[in-house]
């Protein structure tokens, strides 16, 4: 008798997971699953590496909800608006596809990493790092503008010499910085 009760309390126990549910109708499934490809973090893939990178040491492991692209008025030239899901600590980041921290208003807050390789002014240009300078150039940025902080370095050829344009974090308060190879500061923008 208790090998019939302990038979019917398992075959009871084990009868409501064989029931099955009813699968949902094709058009509601379709339906559930239209922005696959709108999910933030596909559209955090799209980004440029370096816009990624740039992203990634600003706000570590924050959640994105959002990425937006939007036109520079200036240029023209894609930015990156990147919205998060805690705004309060988070407010939207702006980054340039080069990787550059743009303010809100798309002025560069902080130039992009030294390793960077793209065309400014219609010349090559590579970024350089401070301990790559000649020591004169180091030299003629520290005693010119000793409190500034250095956004980014760029080396240019204009004709048969060489030059150096340093950007600094403040560019309203410390404008570009145009050097010759022997540390002379030229007044001249690019030819």
């Amino acid at each position: 008798m208790l090998k019939t009760i302990t038979l019917c309390v398992v075959a009871g126990a084990l009868l409501p997971g064989c029931a099955s549910h009813p699968e949902p109708p094709m058009a509601q499934y379709r339906a559930q699953y239209r922005f696959a490809l709108a999910s933030p973090g596909s559209k955090f893939g799209a980004l440029p590496p370096s816009a990624q990178n740039t992203v990634r040491a600003e706000i570590g492991m924050a959640e994105i909800t959002d990425v937006e692209k939007v036109p520079s008025a200036g240029t023209g030239a894609m930015v990156y608006k990147i919205y998060f899901r805690n705004a309060d600590l988070f407010p939207p980041l702006y980054v340039a596809a080069d990787g550059s921290l743009l303010n809100p208003d798309l002025s560069v807050a902080a130039g992009a990493p030294a390793d960077t390789f793209g065309v400014i002014s219609g010349g090559p240009v590579s970024g350089v790092k401070l301990s790559d300078l000649p020591p004169v150039v180091a030299k003629t940025i520290h005693d010119r503008v000793p409190d500034a902080g250095i956004a980014y370095i760029n080396k240019e050829t204009w004709g048969d010499r060489v030059v150096y344009i340093v950007s600094f974090s403040g560019p309203a308060r410390h404008p570009k910085l145009y050097l010759a190879t022997d540390g002379t500061v030229l007044s001249e923008g690019p030819k």
